[in-house]
């Protein structure tokens, strides 16, 4: 098979495309035929040296996917020809032809919903998730504010924060501000101009997926007891009443079966700005589009 192999640290060409054997699975474990994989903003900070000490180099490229069941091995759950989706590791080897994944934390894919729209579910949903709906109990009508909303999560969680009955102020860069809109956001602030913190107020919940190092000027609109979600870097010290955590999410069956649920039914959409052929996985990551990015094999 074909696989995208990360050879160490450093910018996209230190991917490059392999031959390699088609894995064979063990107990509790299917072999997945991928038909769509996901491109995530970890991927590509995992390649620049995020998390080096934890993820050593080289190895199989890749964080979520789709795809079909086409063996199985003891103990698993699924049947061969299963439409499945999953992954979260930022080293599921899923930039590839196949791949071999634990069977219980994959889900089915649901009617209606695409193999490319399920491949974008399981990193961006289930860390939109957590940073909106798990970090805090929304009351109707709480303000969050979003940042980096025009993102594969950020478009997400959004979405989420409008299903819980949040009014969401949301930032990105000026080209994306209509998309963001589109979204059903109240507010839409462009975070690249000077003062737009002035616009700001009574914040319970922050969601930042841009630079946490911003995070102090944004304190001041933030209600005592509030809460700040930071997606990435550890936020700065916070004032008294302020909480600032870190997102923390894995994989679940059940979650991503909600998540899949809200796509089919039209309460979620998936924007999908770009399908990339596997071997340009590198362009891929580099190519900052609306809301997700997506290889098929």
């Amino acid at each position: 098979m074909k696989s995208i192999l990360l050879q160490g640290t450093g910018g996209p060409e230190k991917l490059v495309m392999v031959d390699a054997p088609i894995p064979v699975p063990k107990a509790g474990e299917v072999l997945v035929r991928v038909k769509a994989a996901s491109v995530n903003a970890v991927d590509r900070r995992v390649r620049e040296g995020y998390l080096s000490e934890w993820i050593p180099k080289p190895y199989t490229a890749g964080t979520d996917f789709s795809g079909v069941v086409e063996a199985v091995g003891p103990g698993s759950d699924l049947t061969v020809g299963s439409k499945v989706f999953g992954g979260i590791a930022p080293n599921s080897g899923c930039y590839a032809e196949y791949v071999v994944y634990q069977a219980s934390e994959l889900a089915t894919i649901p009617d209606g919903v695409s193999f490319e729209q399920a491949a974008a579910l399981p990193v961006a949903g289930l860390t939109a998730w957590a940073a909106v709906m798990d970090s805090v109990k929304l009351a109707p009508g709480a303000r969050v504010l979003i940042q980096g909303a025009a993102g594969g999560v950020g478009h997400l969680a959004v979405q989420l924060a409008k299903l819980a009955g949040a009014h969401v102020t949301a930032t990105a860069s000026e080209k994306n501000l209509d998309f963001v809109r589109s979204l059903g956001a109240d507010q839409v602030l462009d975070y690249r101009q000077s003062g737009f913190e002035q616009h700001l107020h009574g914040l319970s919940l922050v969601v930042d997926g841009v630079s946490a190092a911003g995070m102090a000027r944004i304190y001041p609109a933030m209600n005592n007891g509030a809460t700040l979600v930071s997606l990435f870097e550890a936020p700065p010290p916070a004032p008294v009443g302020i909480r600032t955590q870190h997102v923390a999410t894995k994989t679940s069956r059940d979650r991503l079966t909600v998540l899949a649920e809200l796509v089919a039914s039209g309460k979620l959409v998936v924007n999908i700005s770009g399908v990339f052929p596997l071997s340009a996985a590198g362009l891929a990551q580099e190519s900052g589009k609306q809301g997700k990015i997506v290889l098929r094999p």
